[in-house]
């Protein structure tokens, strides 16, 4: 599974390396931008599989993650 994450973006180093912790073999890459500047400035998100992914903050977000990456593997 492929996700990015923008550098920009609050909390997204610390949940990478969460994810990176809990699931082996993701595809995981910060990028400079992830060209989603709107939704980067008002709450944390991430993209997986092509899918925009969004929450409040980055500790609702990664449970959405992770129930992403569990209902596809």
């Amino acid at each position: 599974m492929k996700i990015r994450l923008c550098e920009h973006n609050q909390g997204a180093e610390k949940l990478a390396k969460q994810l990176e912790e809990q699931f082996a073999g993701l595809n995981i890459k910060i990028k400079k931008c992830a060209k989603q500047c709107k939704v980067c400035r008002r709450e944390p998100f991430a993209i997986a599989n092509k899918y925009l992914i969004k929450a409040s903050d980055s500790g609702e977000l990664l449970p959405f993650l992770k129930q992403l990456i569990e209902e596809k593997t």
